[in-house]
């Protein structure tokens, strides 16, 4: 009879531990699945997101190219407010800049252009910027400098505009002066031009020395309402507002109204996981329109 109850008992510890043992294994597997599913999940959420940036960029190529005017100011589609759409469990946004509307910092790659280099330590000054920070990145853009830094691999390059730097995460610039400067900066290829209709007072007052903050004032205003349609027009309600003497030293070759780079900020969000992306285009001649220089994902 004892020998029954120990078989029994030997019977059922062994059927207990086989439970355990089975139920551990389905909770290792139900993690695993579960967290598979996670994984999935989170893919599936990234490629969603990748997808609302590459729609709000197709659409800022679709602008630029629906804009075939040889002048560009802030009064056209492309310059609008930022654009929100609400999307499905989330949204995505984003808003077009002018580039060539900012000083650029490759025109400091040329030694002997002062008129430039002049202008730029004007502009720090305007901005409350150490003029340190312009030393430094003279010597980093001139031939024979410490040069930028390497591009990460976090930007894809498509076409990378030309010159010393190519984007301005390269160079090295305090993050205070950063964030003063970026508004008004940009490194494009060095024969661009300044769009005197895009640019923002500080710049435009940079390349204007002589010009006192009432008559700039004067010339922004007229500039809000009615456009400059070249160069001569530029110069000409310059003078009108200032005087002869406010062209003189001017660099007309430096100056234009009509933009090809242009930078695109986009933010995607859904539920809510954010990612963000910049992308520079350039604006070819149609049939081949706007095209990615490079972008740089933020996730």
């Amino acid at each position: 009879m004892n020998d029954a109850r120990r078989t029994r008992g030997f019977v059922l510890v062994n059927a207990l531990v086989l439970v355990a043992a089975l139920s551990a294994v389905s909770l290792v597997l139900l993690s695993r699945a579960e967290s598979g599913r996670q994984r999935m999940l989170a893919a599936t959420e990234a490629v969603q997101l990748e997808l609302y940036l590459d729609a709000y960029e197709a659409l800022s190529q679709t602008v630029l190219n629906a804009d075939v005017g040889a002048v560009d100011h802030t009064r056209e589609a492309w310059a609008r407010e930022d654009h929100a759409v609400q999307l499905d469990r989330g949204q995505v946004s984003g808003r077009l800049r002018d580039l060539q509307g900012r000083f650029n910092l490759n025109w400091l790659a040329d030694p002997e252009d002062l008129a430039v280099q002049e202008a730029f330590e004007r502009l720090l000054t305007r901005l409350g910027v150490s003029q340190r920070v312009g030393e430094s990145l003279l010597v980093a853009l001139r031939p024979g400098g410490d040069g930028p830094a390497p591009v990460g691999e976090s930007a894809v390059a498509e076409r990378l505009p030309g010159g010393p730097a190519l984007m301005l995460d390269q160079l090295a610039i305090p993050e205070r002066a950063f964030r003063r400067l970026a508004p008004h900066v940009a490194v494009l290829p060095g024969q661009s031009s300044l769009n005197v209709n895009t640019s923002s007072g500080e710049v435009l007052a940079a390349f204007l020395p002589g010009v006192n903050p009432a008559a700039l004032d004067r010339l922004l205003t007229t500039r809000r309402t009615e456009p400059f349609t070249s160069t001569d027009d530029f110069i000409a309600r310059l003078v009108a507002i200032i005087g002869e003497e406010a062209s003189e030293g001017l660099d007309m070759g430096r100056l234009g109204v009509g933009s090809d780079w242009f930078e695109a900020r986009i933010m995607a969000e859904l539920d809510g996981r954010k990612v963000s992306r910049r992308v520079v285009l350039r604006r070819l001649s149609l049939p081949a329109g706007a095209q990615v220089a490079y972008r740089l994902d933020r996730w």
